[in-house]
This record gives C-alpha cells, structure tokens and sequence, in this order.
C-alpha cells in the first residue's frame, strides 16, 4: 500500500473527510518531514493490521500547559490570567477535548518551599472548572527542573540530606496526598517519567522502590477517602526503563499504567514498537489493566540527530504550520491504537498548536524553547477568543470524535 493510501485510511478511520494539505517544506527541513513521513507510514500499517476490537475511542485530555504549577502566579483566580485559562477550557471543549491535563511539580505543594494553601487553592478551583464543564482531570506528579529559585534550592536540598530517596519520597507522598484529598483529579498519575525526575534530582529511585512507595500510597487514609473518585497511576517515558510499567502494573489497586511517547524512533530504536511492548507487558502483568498515555506530540528529530528526548531545538521547530500533516496523523494513529488496544485516555500535549501556528522563515530565527512556550499559549488564547482553530485543531476535533 503506498504512503498516500495509508495516510487515507488512518484519515477515514478517525472520521476525516481527508488528510490535510501540506504546505511547502522549507529545504532544511525535508530530510527530516520525509524521515518521519515514513516512520508514521511504517506505524500507520502495523495499526491497520491490527484486528478492530471495536472498543471505545480514547478521552481526549489535551495538556494545559499555562496550568503548570510553575505559573499559577499568572493565573490567580478571579483574575485576567484565571479568565484566560477558563476560556482556553471552553475553547479546548469545543475543539473536541473531553479532558485536560496539568503538571504539578514538586515542591510546588510542600509549604517548606512555596505557600502551598494559594497552589492548592488554585487547583481546586481549576478542578471545579474543569467538572462544570463536563470534562475529566489529569494531574501528573512531576519534579521541578532545576534551577536556582526557592523550588530548585529546595531540591537541592534534597540531594544533600543524609538519605536523598527517603526525603524525596517522603515530600513526594505528602504531596500525592495533598492531590488527592484536596484537589481530587479524576486521574493522577502519581509517579511520571522516573528517569527525568532521576536526571533533576541527581539521584535515581528504583522502579522496586517506587512500587513499593505507590502501595503505601493506595494504603493511606486519603486513597481510603478519595475511593474510585480519583484514580490513581503511575508510568514512566516509553523511551525509559521498560521495569517501571512492568512493576507499577504488579501493583494491586493501581488504576492504570501511563505511558509518555513522543519519537517514533531515537537512537536506531523503533519506540512505536517500544509503546506496543510496553502495552503488551503491563496486560502480561495485570490482564485488563487500562492504560493512558497523558502525554504525546510528534517529536520533530531525526534518528541521527543528538540530545535524544531532551532537544529544545527539536521541540521548538513544533509551532512552523508545514508541520500540520503529519502532526494529525500521528493524533489519529493514536486515537486508532488506542480505539483496538484500549487506552483510556490520551493527552497530546502541545495543544497551544490547535489554536496557533507559525510559517517558517529562514530569516527569522527559531524561538527558543521552553521559553517560548508561554508565548504561543498567549497568542493561543488570542486566537482561541476569536473562535480560531488551525487546521491541525479542526482535524483533532475529527480525530478525538469532538466534531
């Protein structure tokens, strides 16, 4: 089957009239739009092949990045900042969004480090939100990055204490259990991309150890409390040790086991086929046990290309709008994966690209990223109050069933 049927098919399947037009691709970047046109062609027949369960399709919960923890202090309620988010919701609903997610990074919640009653306020009121609307809440337990503001010294400190994983783990449970009784999230993924959070910290916590950690977790008087009400998971990056799905999945009473995917190959790896061995591993482990993937978005690097997962210059090439094509065929891959394997949820991250876009130009350097970030979701929500979707946010309206 040629690459162009293929793209069709994927395109009918997730109710597409069509595959998009792609616009010129600038010269410096067609090596790498023919390199990832044919690893999603490779990808797109392996789910075509796949018998059709016909299971349900995926919740769509795109991320909400402006609600990082790092940036409520932009969007304290009542104000401009909290108008704009809540908009962003109504916007994202409309698109075809039946959910969001947001990161929560500690020690955002530990009141040794920052007033955690204004974030927890914060939250439970982006969670109200969230459930007038109609929509589910993912909220992903992560760690700051470092650096040198009040949360990174406070890791720093971390690091330094006599047993570096008893502390973290200590704040990390009290935290999980802040999220839980007070902001009580539809999903929390409670341990996320552990070998990330190994590199911030400067120290690695076992996928053993974090087991062990979860099952106190669920044992507490606030998973107790919280009942069915909040789900409670855990995962790791598709591209990390493939021991922290298979022990999170032996964990009794976990909701689900979250899986991050973001290249389709790195290093000479095949990951899409990594994302199908981690699925078929967790199942091994806990037959039926569901699985989401609260974050994803078509990784703009070429399989020569260095720095693996963590190139900004990969990243910030996702705002140029040639991209368009093949970021909605990678969305419909998934929402199809997901439809014949059950995955509950899927969150594609960068949903400011939905809302905004930008043509390419060779005399206008690239942003730099992450800096960039709060910029685009700025000029998003410009776009957003004016009712605008891209033609990628009319094609995820398609794809996740919104439209």
């Amino acid at each position: 089957m040629k690459k162009t049927s293929i793209a069709l098919l994927a395109a009918l399947l997730m109710g597409c009239s069509a595959p998009l037009r792609r616009g010129a691709v600038p010269e410096k970047f067609r090596p790498l739009y023919a390199e990832l046109d044919a690893e999603l062609s490779a990808a797109e027949a392996a789910v075509a092949a796949m018998p059709d369960t016909g299971g349900a399709r995926p919740l769509s919960a795109p991320g909400l990045y402006p609600a990082s923890s790092y940036f409520t202090g932009l969007a304290a309620p009542g104000g401009a900042g909290w108008l704009r988010l809540t908009a962003m919701l109504d916007a994202l609903r409309a698109a075809g969004a039946g959910g969001v997610s947001v990161m929560i990074s500690l020690p955002d919640l530990t009141p040794e480090a920052r007033d955690n009653a204004a974030v927890l306020d914060f939250y439970a009121a982006l969670a109200a939100e969230v459930r007038k609307r109609g929509m589910k809440l993912l909220v992903e337990h992560f760690v700051y990055p470092p650096s040198g503001g009040p949360q990174g010294k406070f890791a720093a400190a971390i690091k330094a204490s006599p047993d570096p994983r008893a502390a973290y783990l200590g704040f990390k449970r009290r935290e999980a259990e802040l999220v839980i009784s007070r902001i009580r999230p539809d999903y929390f993924t409670a341990v996320s991309e552990p070998d990330t959070c190994a590199r911030f910290l400067g120290f690695s916590v076992t996928a053993d150890e974090y087991a062990d950690w979860l099952r106190g977790l669920l044992a507490s008087p606030a998973a107790a409390a919280a009942g069915s009400g909040v789900k409670i998971g855990a995962g790791a990056g598709v591209w990390e040790d493939p021991a922290y799905p298979r022990a999170f999945a032996g964990v009794k009473g976990l909701a689900y086991v979250d899986l991050h995917f973001y290249p389709l190959k790195l290093g000479g790896e095949d990951l899409f086929a990594r994302l199908l061995a981690d699925i078929d591993a967790v199942r091994a482990v806990s037959p039926g046990l569901p699985v989401v993937i609260s974050e994803t978005w078509l990784y703009k690097h070429g399989a020569a290309e260095p720095k693996g997962v963590f190139d900004p210059e990969a990243y910030g090439r996702n705002p140029y709008s040639f991209w368009a094509p093949l970021d909605a065929r990678f969305l419909a891959l998934l929402f199809d994966l997901g439809r014949k394997r059950g995955i509950e949820l899927i969150s594609p991250y960068f949903a400011q690209y939905f809302f905004y876009a930008e043509d390419y130009s060779p005399d206008k350097p690239q942003a730099g990223w992450p800096a960039s970030l709060l910029p685009e979701w700025r000029r998003a929500g410009a776009a957003a109050s004016r009712g605008e979707l891209t033609p990628l946010g009319r094609a995820f309206g398609r794809i996740s069933g919104g439209k």
